[in-house]
C-alpha cells in the first residue's frame, strides 16, 4: 500500500445483511447526496503491518456496503498521521490532520486513531467542529472517563464544547492493566514485578493501571520506569531490574518504540520468559514484534488485548472473515483489523439513520445498537463500548496464540 493518503470514491448499492448493516431510513437527506468519512492511522514504520490491514478492512466493509449508508453515497479517504523520520505518529501531523477534517464540511466522521496520544490531539479539534470520531484501537482511560491511568483534567479537556463526539469499539486500559496484574500473580505465580512503560499516554496509562491493581491485590512492585525509545540498548535497565530480584516484567506501550531491542536485552540479561515472566500490552500483540525482537526471544511471553481473535467470532464474523481473507491472502490477521471493520460498520449504521448533518451523525452514533463482525456494538454516554473484556495471548513459535477471555475480578 502506498504510504501517501489515498482517496476512494465509489457509488453503488446498499448495505448487505452479511455484515449486519441493514440501513435504517434517513431523515432529511437528498437521494444521492455524498458524505465523506476518513481514517487516521500511522501508515509508516513497523505499524504499517497492522494499519495497512486496518485500511483494507475499512475499504472491504465499504465495498460490501456498496459505498452507501442509507440514502447517502460514501466517499472515503485514508490519512497518515506518521512521519518518515520516526515511522511513528507525530503530534504536529495529528494536529494538522485534525484541522483538515474540521475544515472540510463534507466530512461527517473520522475512523481513528490507532495511538491514544494522537487521539488526545485530534479529539478536541474535531469536538469544536462537531465532528464524529470512532476509534478501532484507542484504549487510554482518560479519553472517555476518569479512572486508573487517567491524568488530571481528563476526559473533560478533550471536549471543549462540553459535548461528547468520540466513541471507541475496544475496552479501556483500566480493564487491561487490572486483568494483567491479576493474571500475573494468580496464574503465573509472579511475586515481584518490575513495570516498564514507553512514556506515551497509552503506555504510561495502562502501566499505571497495572500498578494500582498490583498494589491493591498484594503483588509487590519492584519498580516502575519509563524507557527511552531512542536508547541504543537497555542493558543497564535490565541490570537494574535484575538487582531487584523481580520475577516478572510488565510492559506497557507499543512495539515501534524500540520494543524489539527492549526484549532482546531483557532475554540477554534476565533470561527467557520462563525464568522471568513477561506480560505486554496490546501494542506488542502484533506480528512485527517477532520480526524486530526475534521469535525465539518473544517465545513464552504473554500479551493482553481488548480484541476478540478470529476463531472466537460469531457466524456473521466468520462469514466476513471468509471474504476478507481473499483480500489479505496469506498475511496473518492482525489484532485490530476486525475492530477497524467493526468501527466502519458502526459509523455507517449511524450515518444511515442520520439526517446527514455532523450533529445528527454524532447523536445517532451514541444511539448505536448494531451487530458487527465482533458481535453486538453499543456505547455508553462516555463513549466506551458496552461490556468490554480483555483477551490473553501467548507467543508460541512466532505467533500469538489465544489463551482465554479475561474479566476484572
Amino acid at each position: 500500500m502506498s504510504r501517501a493518503k489515498r482517496t476512494v470514491s465509489v457509488a453503488i448499492g446498499s448495505l448487505v445483511a452479511a455484515l449486519a448493516l441493514v440501513a435504517a431510513g434517513c431523515g432529511g437527506g437528498d437521494d444521492g447526496e455524498t458524505l465523506k468519512i476518513v481514517s487516521d492511522l500511522p501508515l509508516q514504520g513497523s505499524n504499517l503491518v497492522q494499519t495497512e490491514q486496518m485500511v483494507q478492512a475499512i475499504e472491504y466493509v465499504l465495498e460490501q456496503a456498496d459505498f452507501t449508508a442509507g440514502d447517502y453515497e460514501i466517499e472515503y479517504e485514508s490519512f497518515d498521521d506518521a512521519i518518515a523520520s520516526t515511522g511513528n505518529w507525530d503530534e504536529a501531523k495529528c494536529a494538522e490532520n485534525g484541522r483538515t477534517y474540521a475544515d472540510d464540511e463534507e466530512i461527517v466522521a473520522v475512523i481513528g486513531t490507532y495511538n491514544s496520544g494522537c487521539a488526545g490531539i485530534i479529539i478536541p479539534i474535531v469536538n469544536e467542529a462537531g465532528l464524529a470520531m470512532i476509534s478501532p484501537a484507542n484504549t487510554a482511560v482518560g479519553l472517555t472517563h476518569e479512572g486508573p491511568g487517567a491524568s488530571p483534567g481528563e476526559p473533560e479537556k478533550f471536549y471543549p464544547t462540553g459535548e461528547r463526539n468520540y466513541v471507541r469499539v475496544v475496552a479501556s486500559d483500566d480493564f487491561q492493566g487490572g486483568v494483567g496484574a491479576q493474571y500475573m500473580m494468580n496464574e503465573l505465580g509472579v511475586t515481584s514485578v518490575f513495570i516498564l512503560d514507553d512514556k506515551e499516554q497509552y503506555g504510561k496509562g495502562v502501566a499505571d493501571a497495572f500498578e494500582i491493581e498490583a498494589r491493591e491485590i498484594g503483588l509487590e512492585v519492584a519498580g516502575h520506569v519509563g524507557w527511552d525509545r531512542d536508547a541504543p540498548n537497555y542493558t543497564a535497565l535490565m541490570t537494574q531490574i535484575r538487582s531487584t530480584g523481580a520475577d516478572g516484567i510488565y510492559i506497557g506501550g507499543v512495539e515501534p518504540n524500540n520494543g524489539g531491542q527492549l526484549m532482546r536485552d531483557k532475554v540477554a540479561v534476565l533470561g527467557d520468559n520462563e525464568q522471568v515472566k513477561v506480560i505486554a500490552t496490546d501494542g506488542f500483540v502484533t506480528t512485527s514484534w517477532f520480526d524486530t525482537a526475534g521469535a525465539e526471544t518473544v517465545e513464552g511471553a504473554y500479551g493482553t488485548a481488548p480484541t476478540r481473535p478470529a476463531d472466537q467470532l460469531t457466524a456473521g464474523g466468520q462469514e466476513f472473515l471468509e471474504g476478507f481473507n481473499e483480500v489479505i491472502g496469506d498475511a496473518p490477521l492482525q489484532v485490530y483489523t476486525l475492530y477497524a471493520a467493526a468501527a466502519t460498520q458502526a459509523i455507517l449504521d449511524a450515518i444511515a439513520r442520520s439526517d446527514g448533518s455532523r450533529a445528527d451523525v454524532i447523536a445517532k452514533m451514541f444511539e448505536t445498537d448494531v451487530e458487527t463482525v465482533v458481535g453486538p456494538m453499543s456505547f455508553n454516554a462516555d463513549g466506551d463500548p458496552a461490556g468490554g473484556t480483555q483477551h490473553l495471548f501467548r507467543a508460541e513459535d512466532g505467533a500469538w496464540v489465544w489463551q482465554q477471555e479475561l474479566t476484572l475480578q
